[in-house]
């Protein structure tokens, strides 16, 4: 699917192009669509702000935090005596 419209060109940092780049899933992806995914649009209700938390993907899990946690669940933390 291809959208035509009017564009704008604007100029950017080096580091902010390499960035840009990166978050690109494949060669056909556009720099309008990273910048879409990324920028999310202000939600001006409840309903528009739960459509955005639906169509999110889950974040990604650090693993060696969740390790930490889990293996310092069931002790104080020293603050009580």
């Amino acid at each position: 699917m291809h959208y035509s419209c009017m564009s704008k060109t604007i100029t950017i940092e080096d580091d902010v192009y390499e960035l840009l780049a990166s978050l690109k899933e494949d060669s056909r992806d556009s720099f309008t669509r990273v910048i879409r995914r990324h920028l999310p649009r202000r939600c001006d209700t409840a309903g528009e702000l739960l459509d955005v938390y639906e169509r999110a993907p889950l974040p990604k899990a650090n693993w060696d935090v969740l390790d930490k946690i889990a293996a310092g669940r069931g002790r104080r933390s020293g603050g009580r005596k």
